[in-house]
């Protein structure tokens, strides 16, 4: 008997699962704004130690300046003592090849536990553990990294090759009409376009696949077929996610920005949309997760 095809589930029960998911596993959400505290924390220990001498020059000149003699007073500060201290360089590229790497392992570490931990909920029904959270971390931090560095050589190798062929489209529109340039670089901005929505989608796929005890490049496979199987709709799903985002994100943003004009209570609008904006974002990229390891999970259940 042939087989039947597989029943998937609508896109609105993947959203309440990723939500089931979000709101059962809460903890996850504070950790990602201590983490990012953390991370904003040592930027700015490392941007005050790299610019020291920087900030000594002008609070050494801080009683000299006023709004008339600003650029006169700037232009007589010995800058070459900083910019010119060759120890001072080396310290300051240290430190950004120590933030660099220090965030790529932080995020992959924090990534990495919280697919794990999304992984297990929707699995089996499982609660949040410090334990299995911090374990999922470090179990899969190395892969993660693997996998965010192939995923980087990705879109670089496809970047080039797009503008590879946007150059060699400049010199052939130069050789016809401009009507006919234009008819031509239109789909093929879209096809650009497509493309990158492809591989962004794979990318958050991918590192579901990954703590599902997939390899690096079977767990960039499996989240490339994904995402072209069904007629795209595991694309769709996390498109239409960030489509209702981007318009709730804009709207909200423009409002408390008009609102943030008006005098004496302006700086309060200011201060919500910050926080506002800044949870929300927080929020998404968690969210996102989970619907990338339903997405993965029901495939999986669908073979």
């Amino acid at each position: 008997m042939p087989k039947k095809p597989a029943v998937l589930a609508s896109l609105s029960e993947l959203y309440q699962t990723a939500f089931n998911s979000c709101a059962a596993l809460w903890p996850i959400f504070i950790l990602r704004i201590v983490f990012l505290f953390l991370n904003l924390s040592l930027f700015v220990l490392g941007l005050a130690i790299c610019c020291w001498p920087f900030f000594r020059e002008l609070l050494g000149h801080w009683n000299e300046f006023d709004q008339n003699n600003f650029k006169s007073v700037m232009s007589e500060i010995n800058w070459s003592s900083y910019f010119g201290d060759f120890k001072m360089l080396i310290l300051i590229a240290l430190f950004v090849a120590f933030y660099i790497t220090f965030v790529c392992f932080f995020l992959a570490f924090f990534d990495a536990a919280v697919y794990s931990q999304m992984n297990r909920h929707q699995k089996t029904g499982e609660a949040f553990s410090w334990r299995l959270f911090f374990l999922g971390g470090i179990k899969k931090m190395i892969p993660m990294v693997g996998l965010q560095c192939a995923w980087f050589m990705v879109f670089l190798g496809v970047v080039f090759i797009l503008c590879f062929v946007g150059v060699c489209g400049v010199f052939i529109a130069k050789l016809l009409p401009w009507w006919i340039g234009l008819f031509l670089a239109f789909p093929t901005g879209l096809i650009a376009v497509f493309i990158m929505m492809v591989l962004f989608t794979a990318l958050t796929l991918s590192a579901a696949y990954l703590v599902d005890d997939h390899g690096i490049v079977d767990s960039i496979k499996e989240g490339i077929r994904l995402v072209v199987q069904n007629k795209g709709r595991a694309m769709g799903a996390v498109l239409l996610l960030g489509l209702i985002y981007m318009i709730f994100f804009c709207a909200f943003t423009v409002v408390f920005t008009v609102l943030a004009m008006i005098p004496l209570i302006g700086i309060l609008f200011g201060i919500i949309k910050f926080f506002v904006t800044s949870l929300l974002a927080i929020g998404i990229n968690i969210y996102m997760s989970s619907l990338s390891v339903a997405l993965q999970l029901e495939a999986k259940d669908s073979r």
